[in-house]
Order: C-alpha cells, then structure tokens, then sequence
C-alpha cells in the first residue's frame, strides 16, 4: 500500500509542480468544451445543466408498482449525449497532449496543443471499448453477488460491495489502460501486452485503485455539497472534473513511465 500512495503522490506531483504547463495545455480546451456543452444544454432544453431524470413509482395498468422516468424529454437525453460527447472527445485530447508532455516533454505556447485527429480517433475508441469491456466483464459476477446478497437480506453490505465494483474497475482499467499513453506516443501495444508488463506490481495497482476511488468520493461529495444549479455550479464541477482527468492522465502516464520505460519512481 505505501507503494501504492508513492505512485498516487508522484502523479499528483507531476500535476502540482507543472500547473503552469497544465494549465496552458488543458486550459482553452476546458473552457471550450464546458461552454459548448453548457450551450447545447440550454439550446435544447432551457437548462445550463441536465441532471438524471426524476424516478417515480406509478401505476400500471394492473395496478402494480412500476418506476419510471420522468421530465425526461428526447431533448435532455440529446443535451446529455452531446455534452458527454464533447467532453470525451476535449478529454482524449487534454490528455495525449499531457501523456506526450510528461514522456517526451513535448509543448508548445499555442493557445491549444496540437491537434492529431488519428491519435484522438484512436485514443477515443480504444478508451471506450477497454472501459466497456471491463464493465460487461466485471458487472455480470457483482450482480450475481448483489442478487444473492439481496435475496438472503443483506442489504446493508452492498454499498461496500459496490465501492470493492468500482475498485476493481480501476484495477482493471490500469492493468489495460498503458495502451493509451502508447497511442499517445504513436506506439502499438496491445492489452495483453499491458497486462503483462503490469503484472509485476499488481498488489500495488490494487492499493493504487483504492486510493483513486477515495479521491473520486471524495471530490464527488465535495462538488455536490458546493454546486448550485447555475452558471456557478457548472464551473465549480467543471474544476473538479480537471482535477480528476489530469490525475488520472499523469497516472497512467506513471505506470508507463514505470512498466515500460523502466523509471524509477522516487
């Protein structure tokens, strides 16, 4: 574990002691996509931001219990895909500029760094199917054990089984995720090859999932408590969605640094 917070600490440090750079590289590109994603929102729905949809239960037509979606409009669900969208793609970008910073010390005074639409396209689609992958092979087993856990009536213990989910999403996820710093730097690696190379200090990535999961909780926690639903709130996220996407670029940056490229990590 004290390893683990070693590789957490020296990924914050890489963010912490290059804000300036940070900054410069991530800055414009946020500030475009929270607008533009703010922009759609009110376009299509009136709204700066579009929460999930209200859960009622009404009845059926056999008079049974049965939840539904409500002020849920076609128009929220196009405002949530857009935004998403833009936000993923803004992301991908925000973070091969950082992978090619931090490893090859690559940057610019350009307004945005350099735009790679190949790189982009390839780091976007191999993020999503590594992440859908994971979920559909991670999810089916944890929800055969909530079902049982449900059915004898502890109930009480699924909120941990639920943060054990996510901790071994995360571990799954680093054990995969070197091949984006490699399509970061214009190198192949398949995610066998990830997963071999990270196998030596798979105690550490578990360690190192934990910790990440705390820093989401608690950030997630923090960003509800201070966010109102205006034009105040969505920076207030937006802030803590940069600090979420840079630490978890500089991470994966670190492992590959550590993994493949043989680094000490001090």
């Amino acid at each position: 574990m004290f390893k683990s917070w070693i590789i957490f600490k020296k990924s914050v440090a890489v963010v912490s002691d290059n804000l300036a750079v940070a900054f410069r590289i991530s800055g414009a590109i946020f500030v475009v996509a929270v607008f533009a994603s703010a922009a759609l929102n009110v376009f299509l729905t009136g709204d700066l931001t579009v929460g999930p949809p209200e859960i009622k239960a009404i009845k059926n037509g056999s008079g049974q219990d049965q939840l539904m979606g409500l002020n849920f409009s076609s128009q929220k669900i196009l405002a949530l895909m857009g935004g998403n969208f833009i936000f993923f793609i803004a992301m991908s970008w925000i973070a091969i500029a950082w992978h090619r910073f931090i490893l090859l010390e690559e940057t610019s005074n350009q307004l945005f760094p350099n735009w790679s639409p190949s790189r982009i396209i390839l780091y976007s689609i191999k993020t999503l199917v590594m992440v859908f992958t994971i979920a559909f092979i991670i999810i089916i087993p944890f929800a055969l054990i909530i079902t049982i856990l449900t059915g004898v009536g502890l109930i009480a213990i699924l909120p941990f089984i639920n943060i054990l989910l996510f901790i071994s999403f995360y571990y799954v996820f680093f054990r995969a995720g070197l091949i984006l710093p490699a399509v970061a730097l214009d190198k192949k690696m398949s995610i066998r090859q990830s997963f071999e190379a990270t196998k030596y200090f798979s105690n550490e990535i578990w360690g190192l999932s934990t910790i990440v999961i705390a820093m989401v909780l608690f950030i997630g926690i923090v960003s509800g408590a201070l966010a109102p639903n205006n034009l105040i709130g969505v920076l207030i996220i937006s802030i803590f969605q940069w600090i979420v996407v840079m630490v978890s670029a500089s991470l994966l940056t670190t492992l590959y640094r550590y993994a493949i490229e043989r680094r000490p990590i001090k």
